[in-house]
C-alpha cells in the first residue's frame, strides 16, 4: 500500500503546504476566529466552529482520512507560520476525481497565498496521484475565490442553484471542473505561480 498523506509538503515560491496535525488546532482556530466575519459569508462550517474543541474533533476526523488516503488536508504556511487550509473533499479512486477547497485568513488574503497553494496541490493531484478531473465550487457572489479559479484556467461548467445553506440563505454556486487535458495545456499558466 502506498504511504498514507499525513507526511505531505509541497513548496513553492511563497507558501508551503504541509499536512495538518493536531498541533495546528491552537493556530487554526485562532484564524477563524479572527477571520470569522470575513469567512462566514461564503462557507458553512463557520458557524459550527466556536471552540478550540470544535476545532480539535475536526482536525482529528481530517487526520484519520489522511490516513486513510481518503482526503488531504493541507496548512498553507508562509515562512512557517499557517495563514490558510487548503483540502481535496473525498477522494474518487475509482473515476479518479476529487474536489478542491480552500480560504486563507483575513489578514493574509489578497496576496497570492490561494491562488498558489492550488496551484501547488493541483500540480500534485495531476501528475503525482494521476487523477482525471479535479472540480471547484465557489459561492457566484465570492469575487476573490471565483478569480482565484478563474486565473489557473479551470473552465465554468455551470451554477448550482441555491446549492449551500449558509446562516438562513441558500447561496449559488458556479462550479468549474478541470481535466488532466487541461491541465497538461496549462502548464505556462500554472509556472507563472510556481517559478521562484
Amino acid at each position: 500500500m502506498m504511504d498514507d498523506f499525513s507526511s505531505l509538503t509541497l513548496a513553492g515560491p511563497a507558501v508551503v503546504l504541509r499536512s495538518i496535525g493536531i498541533r495546528d488546532v491552537d493556530a487554526l482556530f485562532g484564524m477563524i476566529n479572527t477571520s470569522r466575519e470575513h469567512l462566514e459569508k461564503w462557507l458553512p462550517w463557520v458557524e459550527f466552529v466556536q471552540t478550540v474543541e470544535d476545532e480539535r474533533h475536526i482536525v482529528e476526523q481530517w487526520v484519520y482520512d489522511m490516513q486513510m488516503r481518503a482526503a488531504i488536508h493541507l496548512c498553507i504556511t508562509v515562512g512557517g507560520e499557517p495563514v490558510g487550509l487548503i483540502s481535496t473533499h473525498q477522494i474518487d479512486w475509482l473515476n479518479q476525481r476529487t474536489s478542491v477547497g480552500y480560504w486563507v485568513s483575513r489578514q493574509h488574503a489578497g496576496r497570492r497565498y490561494a491562488t498558489e497553494a492550488t496551484a501547488l496541490l493541483l500540480t500534485y493531484l495531476f501528475e503525482n496521484l494521476k487523477l482525471h478531473r479535479i472540480f471547484i465550487q465557489a459561492a457566484t457572489g465570492n469575487v476573490a475565490s471565483n478569480r482565484v479559479i478563474r486565473k489557473l484556467g479551470f473552465k465554468w461548467e455551470g451554477v448550482l442553484r441555491e446549492n449551500e445553506r449558509v446562516k438562513d440563505s441558500f447561496l449559488d454556486h458556479n462550479i468549474y471542473g478541470m481535466t488532466q487535458m487541461d491541465f497538461s495545456s496549462l502548464k505556462d499558466v500554472f509556472s507563472r505561480y510556481l517559478a521562484g
